[in-house]
């Protein structure tokens, strides 16, 4: 189980971005048996009181030492509608993005996090435009497809992905341009050199017999 303390979140804001196959993603929700015991042993539960064994245990129906969970916390029964892409209510949705979000740092090639939020996002799209760069290599293409996922997003924000080939192409676009921006510049050449590193991870991907790469993404306001 990974422990955090109470009032932590792991959900980042801004714009979060995954190297990470959307097969590889989908698989989260339907796993196999033995994908789901892993899966289930690495929950970011918030513990409020750690385990403290106890001498009076074997005299007890509960163990009293056994560590509380934080009002924040992800829930088991979050983790059981997740593995069996069952619906989640409203109310827990923001705790089973954080299990899922915990999962894929796990499991993608690489992850960047931007601090950006929506009107710092137009601010960027309206840079690469000024220097040159064509709207479909707009930043918001890069959770321009549908990702099909029995979770619904939190209200307020936005989950999709692009594939493979166009994000290389849209990494190249923006490298290209740096010279030609009057803004954005810093921001531009992070998330260009990231994707950048796309074609290598997609090698050791081939070579360990896995789908390339693909960028999965999480906007916040």
């Amino acid at each position: 189980m990974a422990q955090i303390q109470p009032g932590r979140s792991d959900t980042a804001r801004g714009v979060q971005l995954w190297a990470v196959s959307i097969t590889d993603v989908r698989s989260l929700f339907h796993p196999t048996a033995e994908t789901a015991d892993a899966l289930r042993s690495d929950v970011p539960f918030h513990v409020a009181s750690p385990y403290r064994p106890s001498r009076f245990l074997p005299f007890l129906r509960r163990d009293p030492g056994a560590p509380v969970l934080a009002p924040d916390s992800p829930l088991p029964a979050d983790v059981d509608n997740l593995l069996h892409g069952h619906y989640v209510p409203p109310e827990r949705l923001a705790a089973s993005w954080q299990i899922v979000t915990h999962w894929l740092d796990r499991l993608a090639a690489g992850t960047l996090r931007v601090d950006l939020d929506r009107t710092g996002r137009d601010a960027l799209d309206f840079d690469l435009a000024r220097a040159g760069v064509a709207a479909h290599f707009a930043l918001r293409n890069l959770w321009a497809r549908d990702p099909a996922l029995p979770l619904r997003p939190v209200p307020g924000s936005e989950v999709g992905y692009q594939r493979y080939g166009v994000a290389v192409e849209l990494g190249e676009a923006w490298r290209s341009s740096i010279d030609a921006l009057e803004g954005s510049v810093t921001l531009v050449r992070e998330v260009g050199d990231w994707l950048a590193q796309l074609p290598t991870w997609s090698e050791d991907a081939e070579g360990a017999g896995r789908p390339a790469p693909d960028v999965f993404a999480v906007t916040y306001s």
